[in-house]
């Protein structure tokens, strides 16, 4: 799950000599089929050998899309063609791959964990990338976690020995008033010797208030929490040490930190009238609830994260390449607060995760084997605060001062142990062949816990003690296999076939620590009657087949890839509305698709390109039959389209990007949307001006995250409550300085 494979970094760093996102940028004689890449000194491999989906998203790219002004999440929706739309807010919950979850790692460190909060993608300013690497599909090599694809983003570093420095100013807004702006500054140094050589960063981002097409204030994402009135702080530093030609060590250390402090909240009446289950004894009166100026809460929404990275690599131990990988990840991640009928509450969520990795690679004329073992150990803590209702009612739920803490999920820790092989092996000159196996232990250890429900009573003076769910550990095994071939139709172009498994352990903190109690005795005590608990619940694992059949070719102006796959799973992860805990069921999931790209070059100096992804989820009902699965988890089609005009002293791009409809059995639907961007940057005598008009036409919709959450906090409120609004037109303006 947080361990990453030295074969498999290669082959995702060998695509970018094909990819076509890479052959986006201005220049078009970078990279040919033919060449290989190799990333922080691992095994290098052709991408003519590569037999899968691979997209690379190179320097040029990524800085031509954050100076027009995207994020991260922006940029990958846009160049990748199995990726879902941005939510646009702080998550990337429901931002799928090939309709599954996602792997996302920083230089081979995963940002995934056991209680999954879904935001690894607000983890990095798109300044201090260098390129990001994307393998669709499940991957057995990762093991837990990654049955979508893999997100590997690779940090910037020294190019080499002399001082360089690297300057960034920049500014967007609607002009909606004082209160739409944003703005950030960077500034980076980065030099060395033969020997030593290291690049520091830092990145300062703050942003106000977004505005919809019609100019209003976009109301607070109370579920997940927004990027509005948010703080960015990126500091990042990264060295490399050569100790001689056989051996090397990579370092790096970041510091995140990314934090809101709102004026706007949702005012929900006096006394909370507007919410369902309000103290009023009537029934909810909608009307009232608005985006108002005063919150204030002692709780916000907010990331912060240490993360910590060596790696080590001597090119002949008994004749072979070894790699050894250690990094430690310490992250809190807190919520905006949230409306539970009567009262109001934000949680907290702490987690330290610790990974090790060694590998060895060994090499003959025709045969390449990988083989090592990787390991994590992930603890969760959490807590949960409960505001002071007289405030709340008084101020509608404006005002949030915290009266009582309370722990919100049961105390985890997640161990694992893997063993892993990967051969690759050349039968022709035209012909390889690839394949590999995963055998890896895991275990849950789970705290006892008073079920929050519960805790929450005692806290608002209904009772005074409670039993407690029995915690305890499980054990799992798990093995993975995948067996991939490719063949050259010509030196320009590839056909491939993979199968791959991919497995996923639900997030064991939202599974465990529930009960059932009777009511509170004389003494206000609450008596345990049933319970999900370790003991008598063992929390399955889901195992995902995926099989993908694909083709690429590069001609001379003429770039595409293309792939079809199908996946299935064994069992399904459905969440409950009422308590927002998880279930596991036997029904499986099918998930069929294709995705594609096709770049062309009209004239040397003018592009134009196409991608696409069509997928279609299937889900078992309770008699075996098969339907389309929920809009709460299915992912829509996509398709996105752009032209063009690269210079040497400027460059303008108009693309769009096009959500289509989706629909269910039950009558849930998402309504698409499209959404053009013109994006441009010119150079001066010192320095480059970047540009960017984002939602061109000012199209007024709904952003996909906004209309899941409709349905999944129903419960909670009114659709306006969650009804979260895309950023009308707004205007990007930036210079940067390299010296």
């Amino acid at each position: 799950m947080f361990i990453t494979n030295p074969i498999t970094t290669a082959i995702l760093a060998a695509a970018a000599a094909y990819s076509p996102a890479v052959l986006a940028s201005t220049d078009t004689e970078s990279y040919t089929l033919h060449d290989t890449v190799v990333v922080t000194g691992r095994s290098e491999k052709s991408i003519s050998d590569i037999p899968g989906t691979v997209w690379v998203v190179n320097d040029e790219q990524i800085e031509q899309e954050y100076r027009g002004g995207k994020n991260l999440s922006e940029i990958l929706a846009s160049s990748v063609p199995a990726l879902d739309f941005s939510s646009q807010g702080r998550t990337n919950y429901g931002q799928n791959m090939r309709g599954r979850p996602m792997l996302v790692m920083i230089d081979g460190v995963s940002l995934n964990s056991s209680r999954s909060v879904s935001r690894q993608l607000d983890a990095i300013d798109p300044f201090n990338i260098a390129s990001i690497e994307v393998l669709s599909g499940a991957s057995s090599i990762y093991g837990a976690g990654a049955t979508g694809g893999i997100i590997n983003i690779i940090t910037k570093r020294a190019d080499g020995g002399e001082l360089a420095f690297e300057s960034y100013a920049g500014t967007t807004s609607g002009f909606n008033g004082s209160d739409d702006f944003d703005y950030k500054l960077a500034q980076s140094i980065s030099g060395g010797n033969d020997t030593v050589n290291g690049r520091v960063s830092v990145v300062y981002g703050a942003n106000k208030g977004a505005f919809d097409a019609d100019g209003d204030i976009i109301v607070p994402d109370i579920t997940q929490g927004s990027l509005q009135f948010n703080e960015v702080v990126d500091l990042l530093g990264t060295l490399t040490i050569t100790q001689d030609d056989n051996q090397s060590i990579q370092l790096l250390a970041q510091y995140y930190s990314s934090k809101q402090d709102s004026p706007y909240g949702i005012y929900f009446g006096e006394n909370l009238a507007g919410a369902p289950n309000n103290i009023t004894g009537n029934p909810a009166d909608t009307s009232l609830i608005e985006t108002r100026k005063g919150f204030s809460s002692d709780r916000q929404g907010g990331t912060e994260r240490l993360m910590l990275n060596a790696s080590y690599h001597h090119s002949d131990v008994l004749g072979q390449d070894l790699f050894v990988q250690a990094s430690f990840r310490r992250e809190e991640f807190s919520f905006i607060p949230f409306i539970y009928g009567s009262y109001l509450a934000a949680s907290e969520q702490n987690t330290d995760v610790l990974s090790l990795r060694a590998a060895m690679v060994t090499s003959t004329e025709n045969l390449t084997v990988t083989y090592g073992i990787d390991s994590y150990l992930d603890k969760l803590s959490s807590n949960q605060a409960l505001f002071d209702r007289s405030l709340s009612y008084q101020s509608g739920g404006l005002i949030n001062k915290t009266d009582a803490v309370i722990g919100r999920y049961p105390g985890t820790e997640v161990a694992s142990i893997a063993g892993f092989i990967q051969a690759d092996y050349q039968l022709t000159d035209d012909w390889s062949l690839s394949g590999g196996y995963r055998y890896q232990w895991m275990q849950n250890s789970i705290d006892d816990f008073v079920a929050a429900s519960i805790q929450q009573k005692i806290a608002l003076g209904n009772g005074s003690s409670a039993d407690a769910v029995p915690g305890g550990t499980t054990d799992y095994t798990v093995g993975l296999f995948n067996l991939g071939t490719v063949y050259k139709l010509s030196k320009n172009a590839q056909v491939w076939a993979n199968l791959s498994q991919g497995f996923d352990l639900a997030d064991p903190a939202k599974y465990y620590g529930q009960g059932s109690y009777s009511a509170a005795d004389a003494n206000g005590h609450y008596t345990l009657t049933d319970s999900i608990n370790v003991a008598n619940s063992k929390m399955q694992g889901i195992k995902t087949n995926s099989i993908e059949i694909g083709a690429r070719q590069q001609l001379d102006a003429l770039s595409w890839q293309a792939a079809a796959y199908i996946s299935e799973s064994d069992k399904t992860l459905k969440y409950n509305k009422k308590t927002l805990n998880i279930d596991i069921n036997d029904a499986k999931k099918r998930i069929y698709g294709i995705e594609a790209e096709v770049a062309y070059w009209l004239t040397d100096n003018l592009q134009t390109g196409i991608t696409g992804h069509w997928v279609d989820s299937k889900e078992q009902d309770s008699e075996g039959n098969w339907s389309k699965m929920s809009v709460n988890y299915a992912s829509a089609s996509k398709a996105g389209a752009w032209v063009g005009w690269y210079e040497e002293d400027y460059a303008l791009k108009l693309q769009s990007q096009t959500l289509f409809d989706l629909e269910d059995d039950n009558d849930g639907n998402i309504d698409g949307y499209s959404v053009f961007d013109l994006i441009g940057s010119v150079n001066l005598p010192k320095g480059s001006l970047g540009f960017g008009i984002q939602n061109l036409l000012n199209e007024d919709y709904t952003t996909v995250w906004g209309q899941r959450a409709k349905g999944w906090y129903s419960y909670y409120g009114p659709a306006e409550m969650f009804d979260y609004k895309g950023r009308g037109r707004t205007y990007t303006l930036n210079y940067q300085l390299k010296y």
